[in-house]
């Protein structure tokens, strides 16, 4: 049956042509040559085969299951024939992030930023109050030394954080150390002392302690040294708070004994009060020798003196006093 050339194209792009040499058209249900048909090979009917459009369109445009027509599942848009390597945006073909790992949520990552920064902020804290104490005990120690004491301290703050001691200018502990300190003949081979409630001056120039208590040590080498003992002669402990003094020069031997008391605030007193048959001159300053110590640091002065294995060790403390301006 010949087509009627009066009748009016249906608007829309005509298919591909028929590989049998049918031409595609635009029938619901394409028929064989027919424009319009119920079921052919040509057309975009339901169970079209070559048309554009097909309701049940195979592989062409946005049809349905069909055989291999312009725009079916398998090409483009279509309804069940896609598969995500032919085609892009087919209804149960697969997807375009098939396959793809899931982006990181933001928030997380988020989350992890902010805990790098919170704890590199309070690295910087740490180090910044670390730094600011190590200026305020280098201070203290200049003060201290500036005070009268014959050597720099070794100063340090104790609590954390520093910053905010500083800010109330209340430091609950302060430790002050000194080694080898010479005071007249004598040296002091250690001096400890430690100082609770310290509180700063409005200056930032001095402070008050409220109790200091520490230890200074006399070593009986440098008690020998300072009483101008020679070779031959060795102190030591005697027990009940008194020095030995073990002579041997050749022309005279035996032992001496000398007792050891506190005298003032700031002096020890060795004096010997059994010598036997030695003869006092062989003991040199030993027969009653003085021990001064030096001007101690935050007004801490002499409360005891015990005879210990290594030497003479002194206890030393204060309350209430201050030093600085």
């Amino acid at each position: 049956m010949s087509e009627d050339p009066t009748r009016p194209l249906p608007s829309g792009r005509p298919g591909p042509p028929d590989p049998r040499g049918r031409p595609g058209g635009y029938g619901d249900q394409r028929g064989n040559q027919d424009d319009w048909g119920q079921s052919g090979r040509s057309g975009g009917g339901a169970p079209g085969g070559q048309g554009d459009w097909g309701a049940q369109r195979g592989q062409g445009g946005w049809g349905a299951p069909g055989d291999q027509g312009g725009y079916g599942g398998q090409g483009g848009y279509g309804g069940q024939g896609g598969q995500r390597e032919q085609g892009d945006w087919s209804g149960q073909g697969g997807s375009r992030n098939a396959g793809r790992a899931p982006r990181p949520r933001r928030r997380h990552r988020g989350l992890t930023i902010t805990a790098v920064v919170v704890v590199v902020l309070l690295i910087l804290l740490v180090v910044a109050d670390r730094v600011a104490a190590g200026i305020a005990e280098n201070e203290a120690a200049s003060q201290i030394k500036s005070a009268g004491f014959p050597v720099k301290p070794k100063v340090t703050i104790s609590g954390f954080p520093f910053l905010t001691q500083l800010a109330s200018r209340d430091f609950r502990k302060v430790n002050i150390s000194a080694s080898n300190v010479k005071e007249g003949p004598v040296d002091i081979a250690s001096i400890n002392a430690t100082g609770q409630g310290v509180h700063l001056t409005s200056s930032f120039n001095g402070a008050t302690v409220d109790q200091i208590n520490g230890t200074a040590l006399v070593t009986f080498a440098g008690l020998s040294s300072a009483a101008g003992l020679g070779d031959g002669i060795t102190l030591s402990n005697a027990g009940n708070n008194e020095v030995k003094a073990t002579i041997n020069l050749g022309f005279v031997s035996g032992d001496a004994i000398a007792q050891v008391t506190r005298h003032g605030s700031h002096q020890i007193e060795v004096k010997v009060t059994n010598a036997g048959p030695i003869p006092l001159s062989v003991l040199g300053n030993l027969a009653d020798f003085t021990v001064n110590l030096p001007s101690l640091p935050a007004g801490m002065t002499v409360q005891s003196v015990s005879v210990t294995g290594q030497g003479l060790l002194i206890s030393i403390s204060g309350s209430h006093t201050s030093f600085g301006g």
